[in-house]
C-alpha cells in the first residue's frame, strides 16, 4: 500500500469520524435539509467544542465551506472564521476583487447570550443545505462567522450564570478568561480576543458586521429588539442609505417573519412609557467599532424574558433578513462602502462627542406591558412590576437626533514616539498605514498640554479607571525624533478610528483607557534649600515674573502661607521643569499654511 493511499483512507476515516461526532454525540445534524428548525432540546445551547465539531463537519462536507483558525485568545484556544464562498474562494482580497460583499456575524461574546451561537449554526447549515432559497442569497455574498467569540467565558458554563434570563439550562459567563467584557474592549483591545478579532476584521473589511446579545431591562412583547450604527456617525451618504433604505427594509422584514423589532429598549425614565433613546456608539462597543471603518454593524439583542427556543429563531431570521438585504443591494452597498471610505480619508473634521438633541422628538410605535409600583415584601420600599395580562400598543415618544458636542479638525500627520509601542500595535492591527522616521529628526510640531481631566476612582471598567471632561492647551514646540519613530499620515480611511483612538478629548481615546498615565506623573522635583537662591536670581532678572508672582502672594493668602508652594510656582516657569510633564506623547503636524 503506497504512502498517498494510506494518507487518503486516514483522511477519509478521520472525516467520517467527526462527522459521526457532530451528528450522534453531539446531537446535531450536519445533513442537509431545507426546514427551519432546532436540531437540539429547545432549551439547550450547545458548548463550545459542540459548535467547533458542527462547524469543522459543515467544512469536510462542502466545499463552498471553510473553518478557519487565527490568532489566539485569553483563554489559550485560538478564534474561528467559518467562511461560506460559493465561489470556493477564501482569499478577501481576491473577493472583494471579484466584487463579493461580506457579511460578518460575532457570537458569544457574552456567552451568558448564546442565542447568536446556535442560531448561526443553523443558518450556516441551511445555508449550505442548497435545497432552499438561501443559497441563492450567496452568488455575490460571502458570509463569514465567529462561532464563539469569549472561549473563556463559554466554558464557563452554569445554570446560574444570568439571573434573569430564561433559559436556556446552562449558559456561559459574560466576561473572558481574564474577567474581562469583552463588549467593553473594543477601544482598549487589551485582551487577545480583541487583538485577534481586529485581524480579522482589518483582513476581511466586511460591509455588514451582526453581533448577537440578549438583552436586560425591561419588559414588553417584542423578541428582538436591535442596537444599530447610529446614521449621524457615518459619512453622510453610508448614513442617508442606512436611514432610508436599510433600517426600514429589516423591520419590515422581522415583521413579516412573526418577529416584530423595536430599536433597543432604552428608557428616558423608570419605564418604556417615558420615552426611548437612540445611541450613538462608542468604540469599546461592537457597533461602534464597527462603524469607525464605515461598516454597518448591529447588535442584536433578543428579549430576556422570552423562551430560549424563540431567541434563536428571532436572531435565525434577522441574519436571514440581513443576508437576503445584502444580496438584493450589494452592488449599492459596495459602491456607498467605497465612497465613505474615500470621503474619511479626505474628511478634515470629527466629531468626537456627541449630545441627545431633546428638542428633537418624534414618537415611535410600541408594543409593551402596563407597569405599576408594588409594595416590595422585601425591602419595605417600592418595587416595579410589569403586568403581562395587561398588553398595550401606543405611540410614545422617541429621541434619536444628537448634536455635536466637540468636533476636531485633523491634522495631516500624527508623529508617535516608538516608545508607546501599545499604541503602535494597535493601529497596526486596525490596518492603519504607518511610516518611520529614517533618521533622527527635529521637528516643529503641535503638542497638548493635559490641562484638565476626571477620573472616576470609584467605577472600575476592565481594569480601567476612565478619564473622561479632558482639557487640553496646545502650545508648538520643535521635539526631537529618533530613527524609527513612527508618521501616521491620515488621508487614509482609517481617518475616523485614528482620530477616535489619538485624540485625547475622545471619549473612548487612548487617554481615556490609561495608556498615558505615566505622563501624569512629575518625575524630577527640586530641594528648597537648593532651589531657592536660583528663583531669586529668577525673579531679579526677570520683572514681568516678579510682578506676577508678587500679584499672587498679595492676593491669595493660602499661596502666600505655603513656602513649598511658592518655590514650586517658580520651579514649574524655570528652565529646570520637565516639559514632558502632562504632555500628550502623540504629536500634529502644524496646520497648512495655505
Amino acid at each position: 500500500m503506497n504512502k498517498f493511499f494510506r494518507y487518503f483512507l486516514l483522511t477519509t476515516a478521520l472525516a467520517l469520524v467527526l462527522i459521526f461526532t457532530a451528528k450522534h454525540i453531539y446531537k446535531i445534524n450536519v445533513t442537509s435539509t431545507p426546514q427551519v428548525e432546532l436540531r437540539y432540546h429547545e432549551n439547550y445551547s450547545v458548548t463550545y467544542d459542540e459548535a467547533i465539531a458542527a462547524y469543522r463537519a459543515l467544512d469536510l462536507e462542502h466545499r463552498e465551506a471553510k473553518l478557519i483558525k487565527y490568532g489566539p485568545t485569553d483563554f489559550g484556544k485560538p478564534l474561528h472564521l467559518f467562511v461560506i464562498s460559493r465561489a470556493r474562494v477564501f482569499d478577501p482580497d481576491i473577493l472583494r476583487s471579484k466584487g463579493f460583499r461580506v457579511v460578518m456575524v460575532n457570537n458569544g461574546i457574552h456567552p451568558g447570550e448564546p442565542c447568536g451561537v446556535d442560531a448561526s449554526i443553523q443558518f450556516a447549515r441551511d445555508i449550505l443545505s442548497k435545497q432552499n432559497d438561501l443559497w441563492s442569497l450567496m452568488d455575490s455574498t460571502v458570509l463569514c462567522i465567529v462561532p464563539i467569540y469569549n472561549i473563556g467565558g463559554a466554558h464557563n458554563r452554569s445554570q446560574h450564570n444570568r439571573a434573569n434570563q430564561n433559559g436556556p439550562e446552562m449558559q456561559g459567563f459574560r466576561a473572558n478568561a481574564r474577567n474581562l467584557d469583552l463588549n467593553r474592549d473594543y477601544a482598549p483591545m487589551r485582551s487577545r480576543n480583541a487583538q485577534s478579532f481586529a485581524q480579522i476584521f482589518s483582513k476581511w473589511k466586511p460591509n455588514l458586521l451582526i453581533d448577537t446579545h440578549t438583552t436586560n431591562g425591561a419588559d414588553y412583547q417584542y423578541v428582538m429588539t436591535l442596537v444599530s450604527t447610529h446614521p449621524q456617525e457615518l459619512p453622510p451618504m453610508l448614513g442617508a442609505f442606512y436611514d432610508d433604505v436599510m433600517e426600514p427594509y429589516l423591520f419590515k422584514s422581522m415583521e413579516e417573519s412573526g418577529f416584530p423589532m423595536i430599536h433597543y429598549v432604552s428608557p428616558m425614565g423608570q419605564t418604556p412609557e417615558s420615552g426611548l433613546q437612540q445611541y450613538v456608539n462608542l468604540p469599546r462597543y461592537t457597533s461602534g467599532y464597527g462603524r469607525m471603518f464605515n461598516t454597518i454593524s448591529f447588535m442584536t439583542e433578543a428579549h430576556m424574558f422570552k423562551p430560549f427556543s424563540d431567541r434563536v429563531l428571532a436572531t435565525y431570521e434577522f441574519l436571514k433578513a440581513s443576508l437576503r438585504f445584502t444580496h438584493q443591494n450589494g452592488v449599492e452597498m459596495a459602491d456607498l462602502k467605497r465612497k465613505a471610505d474615500d470621503f474619511t480619508a479626505q474628511q478634515s473634521e470629527f466629531v468626537v462627542q456627541w449630545e441627545l438633541d431633546k428638542d428633537r422628538e418624534e414618537s415611535i410605535t410600541f408594543k409593551g406591558f402596563e407597569a405599576e409600583l408594588t409594595d416590595s415584601k422585601i425591602t419595605g420600599g417600592k418595587r416595579l412590576r410589569y403586568d403581562r395580562s395587561k398588553p398595550f400598543t401606543k405611540d410614545i415618544s422617541f429621541f434619536r437626533h444628537y448634536k455635536p458636542v466637540l468636533t476636531i479638525t485633523a491634522p495631516e500627520f500624527y508623529y508617535i514616539p516608538q516608545a508607546w509601542h501599545d499604541v503602535i500595535h494597535r493601529l497596526a492591527i486596525n490596518g492603519v498605514q504607518l511610516h518611520r522616521f529614517e533618521k533622527d529628526t527635529v521637528m516643529e510640531v503641535e503638542s497638548y498640554y493635559i490641562t484638565d481631566y476626571e477620573t472616576k476612582s470609584n467605577w472600575n471598567s476592565n481594569g480601567h479607571q476612565l478619564h473622561s471632561d479632558v482639557k487640553v492647551r496646545t502650545e508648538k514646540q520643535h521635539i526631537q525624533f529618533y530613527q524609527g519613530d513612527y508618521i501616521v499620515p491620515m488621508k487614509q480611511p482609517t481617518n475616523q478610528f485614528l482620530i477616535e483612538m489619538l485624540e485625547p478629548q475622545s471619549a473612548d481615546s487612548y487617554f481615556a483607557w490609561n495608556f498615558f498615565d505615566s505622563i501624569l506623573q512629575r518625575k524630577e522635583y527640586f530641594s528648597p534649600y537648593i532651589f531657592e537662591d536660583f528663583a531669586l536670581e529668577m525673579l531679579n532678572s526677570n520683572p514681568e515674573l516678579k510682578a506676577e508672582f508678587e500679584e499672587r502672594q498679595k492676593n491669595d493668602k493660602q499661596f502666600a502661607a505655603n513656602a513649598y508652594a511658592q518655590l514650586n510656582y517658580l520651579y514649574e516657569r524655570s528652565p529646570f521643569f520637565e516639559k514632558g510633564y502632562m504632555r500628550y506623547p502623540i504629536f500634529r503636524s502644524l496646520a497648512s499654511k495655505n
